[in-house]
Order: structure tokens, then C-alpha cells, then sequence
């Protein structure tokens, strides 16, 4: 059975959206994403922020960076899932529209895909990561965490609901004071990724 990692940018007051404006990103994490990029079979990305991730990332393929070429070529041939509860014009190689009507439909489409891939990768948006962690349908959290109280913008565990247990596997501090955790939901079992 495969797993479900929701991977984000975070402050340190919890925020996770407008990260352009707190995030600070290093050649370091970079060369992380690189290596769990090469561990993923899926991408899930929400209705919100396919446009703009998909322009980003199939015109990064052509950078400077070396790196950021990298990861733009294993991001831009990895199968993805555009969650949404209507029609999305699909501009990126390799993306699949996975319409919703509601969550029930979406844990169902997810337990499905869990049983023919092995790990998926929950990038992006705010409502998309609320979602998942709102009705539990996530295995584990990678966040990193950057040194900045943004003050202002959308908290991750927002919608919530009730309390969930998890269980830290990793930890990893980056040289321009971004932690890394990973976390476990505590009703899983397997190994740190």
C-alpha cells in the first residue's frame, strides 16, 4: 500500500501561503527536493495553484540553474492529480484532472491510487493541504520551517477539527536556519523518508 506525504513551506507562526514573500529557500534544500523527487510516483496539486505551478515549473526546465533544471525535469515528468471539483484546463506534461464531489469521493480516489503507486506527493495549495489534514487523508508531513513569524496569511492546521497524533522521524536543520521535520501520522507504520 502506498503513502500520502504533504510537503510544505511553512513559517513559524504556521503560515503557508504567500511564502514568496517569508520563504528562503537554499541550494541545500533544493538538493533534498531533488532526492524526494526521485522517491515520488505521484503528484497531487490543487484547482488554485496548477496554473501558475505548471508555468513555473515547465519553464524552469529550460534555467541557468543546473539544479533547479533538475527538478524542474523530474517534477515535469512525475504523473500528476489536479484536484478540483470542476474543469481544469491541463497545461502541464503528464497532469490528470481527479474531479471531486466531495471529500468522501476524494479519500476513495486516494485509497485506489494508494493501492497502484507507492508515494505521493501533496504540493500544493492552502485549501488542498487543509483539506487532506481535516479528514486524516495523509500518511506523513514533511514540513520545513522557516525562521520568520509571518504574522499575516493562512495557518496550515486552520480546519483541523480535532486532534491528531503524529510521531516526528526526522529532523534536519539547514545552514539558513530552515528546520526540517518529518512526521508520522501515529496510525502508520514505515520508515522515514
Amino acid at each position: 500500500m502506498g503513502e500520502i506525504i504533504l510537503t510544505m513551506q511553512v513559517s513559524l507562526d504556521g503560515i503557508v501561503s504567500d511564502e514568496h514573500l517569508w520563504m528562503t529557500l537554499s541550494r541545500e534544500i533544493l538538493e533534498d527536493y531533488l532526492d524526494y523527487y526521485q522517491t515520488i510516483d505521484t503528484i497531487i496539486v490543487g484547482r488554485n495553484s496548477y496554473a501558475s505551478l505548471a508555468e513555473y515549473w515547465q519553464q524552469a526546465e529550460n534555467s541557468s540553474d543546473a539544479l533547479e533544471q533538475a527538478i524542474a525535469k523530474k517534477m515535469n515528468d512525475i504523473p500528476k492529480l489536479v484536484v478540483s471539483h470542476s474543469d481544469v484546463e491541463l497545461t502541464w506534461r503528464n497532469s490528470e484532472l481527479l474531479l471531486v464531489k466531495d471529500e468522501h469521493s476524494l479519500a476513495e480516489e486516494l485509497q485506489a491510487r494508494k493501492k497502484t503507486v507507492q508515494r505521493i506527493s501533496v504540493e500544493s495549495g492552502v485549501k488542498t493541504w487543509q483539506t487532506f489534514i481535516e479528514h486524516g487523508l495523509y500518511d506523513k508531513l514533511w514540513l520545513l520551517v522557516h525562521p520568520v513569524v509571518a504574522s499575516q496569511g493562512e495557518h496550515l492546521f486552520a480546519l483541523a477539527g480535532q486532534r491528531q497524533s503524529l510521531q516526528l522521524t526526522q529532523t534536519k536543520t539547514y545552514s539558513n536556519g530552515v528546520v526540517g521535520l518529518q512526521y508520522q501520522a501515529a496510525n502508520q507504520t514505515g520508515q522515514p523518508f
